[in-house]
């Protein structure tokens, strides 16, 4: 069975009680339902009442509905594939295709203009050499993908796209670095790879700061600490926790524990309000480090899935450009979101479309932050000289360009 095989459809003589948070849940759905045609039926709010909806069974834009219906509640429901029948099994195994591996090998692949479902392709080679190590279900991998790819919404930055991209970097970096061998040992590498797939799980495009400054039932439940970067490493723990999607279960118990033990740390490490600590961290590890020490391990970890969660300026200037407008563009909302909620504004945000503003912004990100978090992980591993070269290229590339 798959994921849906836990929930339980009520008998009509039998309903389910809703606990007074669900009855809210269901009283906004009902409310906004009745402004779309086709929403609001009894038979769809017990289908979200029950919160796991199959997103093969739900139109695009109903999704959306819910999705804004729930969003101050729980932020997003979970979606997830009740599909048996994919396109790798037992009886048609996954092989993977080696000129589309040497394409992933390359930090300019081109992420953005991919479809989705070619996407999806793309990560199972790039956890195959984990699905063969730690013999993970196949079916169950694609259910995964699915799932993850599926819980990412459509914001102009933090989407799918990025998630894929900051994985798809970090498989660069271990394909140069020999599997990072010398820093982790095979199991935690596998936790760096879906680290960086899940990192920004439900991402609602806004920062710590509007979550905590508008009370957001997230900031509460997590004390304004860290408070997407908890929840996205929650998410995915509960991902991997699903039946149908539970691919580590050919893992003993103390393994998977040290999975969780790790995947948690390296997502929270991506919270920006950490930089300063994760280098300090990272530079008192590498004076004698051993990979012995599961302390020293961690620092590695964590640097690597931060440098590439920011690592856009190090692809060539034409990708590097667009993914810095897609961020400029959440920032800009953001900006709006605040003035209309009447809470703080993040003015440093306030960039519009001013290029003098977008130039200013981009080399004093590079300038503050990305060179010297790449020069230091330069330091360490090999084979990233094209990689600093390209942050150079790209500060040049802002510093002359006059229009967009």
């Amino acid at each position: 069975m798959g994921c849906s095989s836990l929930v339980k459809k009520p008998k009509v003589s039998d309903p389910v009680q809703a606990t007074e948070q669900e009855a809210r849940i269901i009283a906004k759905i009902r409310e906004l339902g009745l402004q779309f045609e086709g929403v609001g039926s009894n038979a769809e709010l017990e289908l979200i009442h029950q919160t796991f909806l199959s997103l093969h069974e739900i139109d695009h834009n109903r999704r959306n509905i819910w999705l804004q219906a729930l969003h101050n509640d729980i932020l997003a429901p979970l979606y997830f594939s009740k599909l048996e029948h994919f396109k790798y099994s037992p009886s048609n195994p996954f092989v993977p295709n080696d000129g589309l591996l040497q394409q992933l090998r390359s930090k300019d692949f081109d992420t953005i203009i991919k479809p989705k479902e070619e996407l999806r392709e793309c990560l199972l080679h790039i956890f195959y050499e984990h699905i063969k190590t730690f013999d993970v279900d196949v079916v169950k991998m694609q259910r995964f993908i699915v799932a993850i790819c599926e819980n990412y919404q459509d914001n102009p930055f933090h989407n799918f796209f990025h998630a894929f991209s900051v994985c798809q970097m970090i498989f660069t970096l271990s394909e140069k670095n020999s599997k990072f061998e010398k820093f982790l040992l095979p199991m935690e590498n596998f936790a760096l790879f879906l680290s960086g797939l899940g990192h920004d799980l439900n991402h609602p495009g806004v920062t710590n700061v509007f979550m905590i400054n508008s009370r957001h039932p997230l900031a509460v439940r997590y004390n304004d600490i860290s408070v997407l970067e908890n929840h996205h490493a929650a998410t995915l723990i509960k991902f991997l926790e699903l039946p149908g999607c539970d691919i580590l279960t050919s893992m003993s118990h103390a393994d998977q524990t040290h999975m969780r033990k790790i995947i948690i740390p390296t997502v929270l490490a991506t919270d920006m309000a950490k930089h300063n600590f994760v280098m300090e961290h990272f530079i008192s590890c590498m004076r004698e480090f051993n990979i012995e020490n599961g302390e020293h391990r961690q620092s590695f970890l964590d640097i690597v899935l931060h440098a590439c969660d920011v690592g856009n300026p190090v692809l060539k200037f034409e990708l590097a450009t667009v993914w810095s407008l897609r961020i400029i563009q959440e920032f800009n909302e953001q900006v709006w979101k605040e003035e209309q909620n009447a809470i703080p504004v993040s003015e440093f945000m306030r960039i519009g479309s001013d290029i003098n503003k977008i130039k200013r912004n981009q080399i004093g990100f590079i300038d503050m932050f990305i060179h010297p978090l790449w020069m230091l992980l330069g330091n360490h591993i090999e084979g990233i000289q094209d990689y600093l070269e390209s942050i150079e290229d790209n500060r040049r590339g802002w510093e002359k360009i006059e229009n967009l």
